[in-house]
């Protein structure tokens, strides 16, 4: 068997892990990485609100404001962010801290970023290698 077609099946029975609402959190998860990416190029005034918009459903947004949490724990490039009192402080200092780093880092630290906030939309269910593979494909598919 080919490797292509070895890859080919492995990566189908990964995505065939995941149940009918992982697209919904993909989505979710592209949408927060891509304002945190807008926030990069902009004034941090209102920078929680430019990613969770008011209008968010309160339980989403609780389920997101603690994967921002974690992701930021996760990927925190500075221990002064993890000291914050607060999320959208921590927010701030990570998107500071982001900013002082290279594009070519700052996508990758986005692009986990966005892993870990899909995996724990979905309630961390899987291997952490699963929600780096579905991310990438939702991104794929959208860029």
């Amino acid at each position: 068997m080919s490797f292509c077609k070895k890859m080919r099946l492995k990566i189908k029975w990964a995505l065939q892990q995941f149940d009918e609402h992982i697209d919904e959190y993909a989505t979710e998860a592209l949408r927060i990485t891509k304002a945190v990416k807008r926030a990069l190029e902009s004034p941090l005034a209102d920078v929680l609100e430019t990613i969770i918009p008011g209008d968010t459903d309160t339980l989403l947004k609780n389920k997101i404001l603690q994967a921002l949490e974690t992701g930021i724990h996760t990927l925190s490039i500075v221990q002064t962010c993890q000291q914050q009192p607060t999320v959208e402080e921590k927010l701030i200092c990570f998107v500071t801290e982001l900013r002082k780093t290279s594009p070519a880092l700052q996508e990758a630290i986005l692009q986990k970023l966005q892993s870990i906030v899909l995996r724990e939309l979905d309630g961390n269910t899987k291997k952490q290698h699963l929600y780096d593979l579905f991310s990438q494909a939702k991104y794929s598919s959208v860029k």
